[in-house]
């Protein structure tokens, strides 16, 4: 979605100064020249044992960013990473590609005792995320971009919202729960809406459904704005990167950009993390949580990401 946005906004003006990123909020920023890897757990250990991997090798053809959504409320000085998606995009390929990791995996967190892996998030933003990323599944992130709920919620409606299938179960749960009147099949919804669609989580299965719809709704995005007049894209972006806090410089946004308009804005592929039968449900310190089998989910990742 920011690339597709920051496409538009360098072909409508010349001055490029204009999308700076924005900052990230302090304090979530740690400082990991220090930073002390925490020891597995002994139920950890347990299932997998030590596990050795080779790190994925970081090459010119492969761009990895961490979108993360962020549950904050007022007065809160950190937040809980509700979404945690990586989107990768491959020059060598051509293509586009979402992996949401599912925020119950129970994970190895540096500097830490293991825990879920938002929790690296409440610890340290998105920089010890990022790092816990690569601690566990040896791929390397460029670079990340966060939202709030509030702020995607305005950015739907700055689309002047989307169209999603809802299925007789999803739509039956939003109208009891948020009392809209959404139907069984395709409906326009607004920011809301999508937003609620995205964290449903007791309809269907789970939490594993619910990655499913935020990555619909991601791909829903992509596909109105690729669509979209390079002047509405303008004008849109003008209302929507404001939004958005990310590490990425003008340079590699533009980059980004440049790389998706030569791919020709191919279809977008989706996955997630655990794989299906690469984990094992466990409970933990009196948490539900799953834990992923580090080296085969590992090579899976970098099989489907293409190195």
């Amino acid at each position: 979605v920011i690339i597709i946005v920051i496409t538009g906004f360098y072909y409508a003006d010349a001055n490029v100064d204009r999308i700076s990123p924005a900052s990230i909020a302090s304090g979530q920023e740690p400082d990991f020249t220090d930073v002390t890897i925490g020891k597995r757990s002994d139920e950890y250990k347990a299932v997998f044992g030590e596990v050795v991997r080779a790190p994925a090798r970081k090459g010119k053809n492969i761009t990895n960013i961490l979108l993360v959504g962020m549950d904050k409320s007022t007065g809160e000085s950190s937040a809980r990473s509700d979404s945690i998606i990586i989107v990768s995009v491959n020059k060598k390929s051509d293509s586009i590609k979402l992996i949401s990791l599912m925020r119950d995996m129970y994970i190895e967190i540096p500097g830490y005792d293991d825990n879920r892996i938002n929790a690296s998030y409440a610890f340290g933003g998105a920089k010890l995320l990022t790092e816990t990323i690569y601690n566990s599944f040896m791929i390397p992130i460029d670079g990340f971009a966060e939202i709030e709920f509030s702020g995607f919620s305005k950015v739907i409606d700055t689309m002047g919202g989307i169209d999603i299938e809802l299925n007789k179960d999803e739509s039956f749960y939003l109208n009891k729960e948020y009392r809209f009147n959404l139907v069984e099949g395709m409906n326009h919804l607004t920011g809301d809406q999508a937003l609620a669609y995205s964290r449903i989580r007791y309809v269907g299965n789970a939490d594993y459904e619910r990655t499913e719809r935020q990555r619909k709704v991601l791909v829903t995005i992509y596909t109105k704005f690729k669509n979209s007049t390079i002047k509405t894209i303008y004008e849109m972006a003008k209302e929507i990167l404001p939004l958005v806090s990310t590490d990425l410089s003008t340079m590699q946004l533009l980059d980004l950009t440049l790389t998706v308009m030569r791919m020709g804005t191919p279809d977008i592929e989706t996955c997630r993390i655990p794989a299906e039968g690469e984990f094992t449900p466990a409970t933990i310190n009196g948490m539900s949580v799953l834990l992923p089998d580090i080296a085969g989910n590992t090579e899976l990742l970098k099989e489907y990401i293409g190195y």
